[in-house]
């Protein structure tokens, strides 16, 4: 190993901490220290950095603020990356007190669920399509069978997995963030006449066109799904959606 891992100019202290701790974090984030591994200790670190002790503690400090390190006593520092519902549900729990509404939902997803489609038929891989019209399978059967409760926890799963389908991670995260609210509309919305239906046919051509690779279909293919809940809601609830 090298005498440091980085040569750091000489600047002040606070700068001084900033850079190393920008330096691990990204370590620790593009996995080249992994979940559960130990840090060198200190003493190596300030070493390798040519840095204080202080400094070090300094970054090391804000990396513990982000949880991404934890330091446990007589054994050193390890890596611990955060539970991704620990991160999600604060930001869940803050979108709620909000009280976003259905039609702030509604618009969200006629944005965002286009690109996921689009993405999802680009990128998905032979596992997930094979999961994905299983879904649609599994959902055509509640319907059949008018389990709407059934169907209801399919379609979200339908769109959760489109989600990891799309293999980008900020559209993913984004989406687990409103999954429990999405959970709630569709419940009430798929009992709606007609509207169980409706979503079926669509959940099936989407499934299509993204397992066929084809991402121009994909995305006309979701449009087409979420205007007509906007046209449901509008005939139904007499609620416009702005888009």
């Amino acid at each position: 190993m090298s005498q440091n891992i980085i040569s750091l100019p000489s600047f002040k202290r606070d700068n001084l901490v900033e850079m190393v701790f920008e330096t691990l974090k990204e370590k620790i984030l593009s996995g080249e220290f992994k979940d559960g591994d130990r840090l060198p200790t200190q003493e190596v670190l300030c070493k390798q950095f040519g840095v204080s002790r202080t400094v070090m503690m300094g970054s090391l400090h804000k990396l513990s603020s982000l949880g991404l390190v934890e330091s446990q006593q007589g054994r050193g520092t390890f890596v611990r990356l955060p539970d991704t519902k620990a991160v999600l549900e604060p930001m869940f729990n803050a979108l709620l007190l909000d009280k976003p509404s259905t039609r702030e939902l509604t618009e969200t997803r006629y944005y965002l669920e286009r690109i996921i489609a689009r993405l999802a038929a680009k990128h998905i891989d032979e596992q997930q399509a094979k999961e994905l019209q299983d879904l649609v399978a599994v959902m055509d059967r509640n319907f059949q069978n008018s389990d709407i409760k059934a169907f209801s926890q399919g379609d979200l799963a339908f769109h959760m997995k489109l989600a990891e389908a799309s293999k980008n991670t900020i559209l993913r995260r984004i989406i687990e963030i409103i999954r429990e609210m999405l959970a709630k509309f569709l419940d009430e919305f798929n009992r709606t006449p007609g509207a169980a239906e409706r979503a079926n046919e669509h959940h099936r051509k989407i499934c299509d066109a993204v397992v066929h690779h084809d991402a121009d279909s994909a995305e006309q293919e979701m449009r087409l799904h979420l205007r007509d809940v906007m046209t449901i809601l509008h005939d139904q609830y007499h609620l416009d959606v702005d888009i």
